[in-house]
């Protein structure tokens, strides 16, 4: 998602629209006079731009024009395209932990000396895909950090991390975007008025999200798992959705992404901040009159600690069966009520 939101005109649009404030333009002044510290943590939702931040401010360390980042230098293409040689970017593969044979690599590649003898940047993402060994591993490098080295340390949730590594970073939070702001760039994408607003509304000013919900059609099979989650009505039901749900495992990240974004859904809509008509025809759309505020956030709290368990590599079928019957046993109840 980062990199097609780069490359469809998000960094400019960072600066374009006035998005990044007095924060925001002191940290940038930081990596324009070369002032920075050694380890940065981005903090804030999957979607909300934080890969693309880091990498503007990687190109304001490398970029040879006046105006730093210029993003149209040879240095800024490279940052930008994820080709530079002295960047070096860790992502979680097959919803994979990362390991710390993979971390002490890193380790041992940044402690040399660049081609060009300029600095080096680390960005991982996301930080929680780090075993605990290879979390202890990265701290022995940030205690005693390579005067050469930049770290980025990217994470979807910041309090799933050693208290340890988030105390010898810069820690920033990235703010979701303002409606008027986020509907405008998602109008110069292409995208119609009434859906970017749409959108807009749905993904609370997460710009990544947005986009999702604008291309979600695409993601039929992921949507298809969501419907057959919340259809779930008895014990059989179930029992059905845990054996189809045990293919899903390569979507699981994303699945559980869906179904935490449609019961913050279902409590705007429960609290009049949205209006019904926006759950369409989906499976709650008339069940959670019988559902409290407090029943959706519980279940909302369900759902994300099964994420961080995902993280964790916990079994994923051991987890969703008991999210499943969480949803179930809630269900039930508002049938009831």
């Amino acid at each position: 998602m980062s990199g097609n939101m780069e490359n469809a005109g998000l960094l400019p649009a960072f600066m374009e629209y006035g998005l990044l404030g007095t924060r925001y333009e002191r940290l940038i002044g930081q990596f324009r006079t070369g002032r920075q510290v050694h380890a940065y943590l981005f903090a804030g939702p999957r979607g909300i731009g934080k890969r693309t931040f880091a990498r503007y401010l990687v190109s304001a360390l490398f970029c040879e024009g006046e105006q730093k980042p210029c993003g149209e230098c040879a240095q800024c293409r490279m940052v930008r395209e994820g080709k530079h040689a002295s960047v070096i970017e860790i992502t979680q593969e097959e919803n994979k932990a990362v390991s710390v044979d993979r971390i002490r690599e890193i380790i041992t590649l940044a402690s040399t000396h660049s081609l060009d003898g300029r600095e080096r940047a680390i960005l991982i993402e996301p930080m929680e895909s780090l075993t605990p060994q290879a979390q202890n591993c990265l701290l022995k490098s940030l205690e005693d950090p390579n005067t050469n080295v930049v770290y980025f340390l990217l994470s979807h949730d910041a309090s799933s991390l050693l208290d340890t590594i988030v105390s010898r970073c810069s820690v920033f939070k990235l703010n979701p975007w303002p409606n008027d702001i986020l509907m405008g760039y998602l109008s110069r994408l292409g995208y119609p008025q009434d859906a970017a607003t749409r959108a807009a509304i749905l993904s609370g000013g997460n710009v990544g999200e947005a986009v999702s919900v604008l291309t979600e059609a695409s993601d039929g099979n992921r949507q298809e798992v969501l419907e057959q989650i919340l259809k779930v009505s008895s014990a059989r039901d179930a029992v059905r959705c845990s054996a189809m749900l045990k293919d899903s495992a390569g979507n699981a990240e994303q699945i559980l992404f869906l179904l935490e974004r449609y019961l913050q859904q279902c409590m705007l809509v429960k609290a009049g901040l949205l209006p019904p008509s926006l759950l369409g025809e989906t499976p709650w759309s008339s069940t959670i009159d019988g559902a409290s505020l407090q029943e959706l956030a519980d279940l909302t709290d369900h759902v994300f600690r099964a994420r961080k368990l995902r993280m964790s590599n916990v079994n994923w079928q051991s987890n969703m069966d008991q999210l499943i019957f969480k949803l179930l046993e809630a269900i039930n109840r508002w049938q009831r009520s």
